[in-house]
């Protein structure tokens, strides 16, 4: 079986909450969560930000695994994590900002302990929602720091040629406003047109 026709075969469900994979993971294993703070600082104040996401990812991780190495390129965010007990360092950030996706898994790689897992959630570019914001903006909506797109078939065939294997992979679609189900109605039909994706990854065998 091909890695494309492989990865497609995975993608069978949708949920509303990537934590929900990822607490499968994690357990008492030590964690990298890299890209921790998630801001938008052209849009909103960092530390303000952080300061009232409840759901913030990183703080679920953290609090479900003390042993959780926060990475970012933010230095404001990272203040304001550190500031509420977090141990964060200023590194990185995650794959649709890269410049080198291939070298950044590729070292990822190097490093992940040979039973360790790599998960990755990342924007479907098919995202419905994006059609109607072409039809009525006339540009898709896009994080004014993204760099580069990946959909489940391109992603999958770069953490192939990156040494990982994808053991798992899951569409993902949060829980929204009835106004921004409607206009993403066409997932309804087909789940590629959902909002993002997240694959659960491992090393192959050296």
């Amino acid at each position: 079986m091909t890695v494309s026709a492989l990865i497609l075969s995975m993608l069978d469900g949708t949920i509303s909450d990537r934590f929900t994979v990822i607490q499968r993971f994690i357990g008492d294993r030590s964690v990298m969560d890299l890209g921790c703070v998630d801001s938008r600082r052209e849009r909103s104040d960092t530390a303000a930000r952080v300061q009232h996401k409840v759901n913030m990812l990183h703080k679920r991780i953290a609090s479900a695994n003390v042993d959780t190495l926060g990475v970012d390129i933010d230095p404001e965010g990272v203040a304001a994590l550190n500031a509420q007990g977090y141990h964060t360092i200023v590194a990185g950030e995650i794959i649709e900002h890269l410049a080198n996706p291939g070298q950044f898994l590729c070292n990822l790689a190097r490093h992940l302990s040979d039973d360790g897992v790599l998960i990755i959630s990342t924007p479907n570019p098919f995202y419905a929602g994006f059609t109607w914001k072409i039809w009525r903006y006339g540009k898709p909506s896009a994080h004014e720091e993204h760099m580069g797109w990946q959909d489940p078939i391109t992603l999958g065939q770069l953490l192939r040629h990156c040494g990982f294997e994808v053991i798992e992979a899951h569409w993902v679609q949060p829980r929204s406003t009835l106004l921004k189900e409607l206009k993403s109605w066409k997932r309804f039909l087909r789940p590629y047109f959902c909002e993002c994706f997240l694959m659960v990854a491992r090393k192959l065998p050296a």
